[in-house]
């Protein structure tokens, strides 16, 4: 368990990292705040923009996997809309992160080969069965409670 919580941090510290390294090397690119993963949301989040454009930069601290996203269509939404990554997410490469690409995040779970996929775990397979996302994307990045979470088992025990 250790393991995974060490990898989580690294992760975290990457990502951080990235967001810095992403705004002081590229002129235009802005790093406005983060937002560790906490509760039911099961990523980090940050806030950027490049000259008019914002972003919305989230990472699964679990197999250290990025996407981008438009800014939420509220505060507080948990929604994500993809994007493609910037020119500048090579930032993220280079700090040991996974950036991954609007179209692979919108692949159908059925077309994915979940156990070839590093940071998911049996936890993450049976919240698909639960919750059933319908993309990729929407499994990695979510905002449900994972099985066998402190949050999960707290509501199985008020019911």
């Amino acid at each position: 368990m250790a393991r995974d919580g060490d990898a989580a941090h690294a992760a975290l510290v990457a990502f951080r990292a990235a967001c810095h390294e992403a705004a002081a090397r590229t002129p235009g690119v802005t790093f406005y705040e983060l937002t560790e993963a906490a509760g039911p949301t099961a990523y980090h989040s940050a806030a950027m923009s490049e000259r008019r454009l914002r972003h919305r930069v989230v990472c699964r601290p679990r197999g250290g996997l990025v996407a981008f996203a438009a800014p939420p269509p509220f505060p507080g939404s948990a929604r994500l809309h993809f994007r493609e990554p910037p020119r500048w997410a090579e930032a993220f490469t280079l700090k040991g992160l996974r950036v991954l690409d609007a179209g692979t995040l919108a692949k159908p779970l059925s077309a994915v080969d979940l156990g070839a996929l590093e940071g998911v775990d049996e936890a993450d397979r049976a919240a698909a069965r639960r919750w059933r996302p319908g993309t990729l994307g929407e499994l990695l990045f979510n905002w449900w409670e994972r099985p066998g979470s402190q949050a999960a088992r707290a509501g199985r025990q008020g019911r």
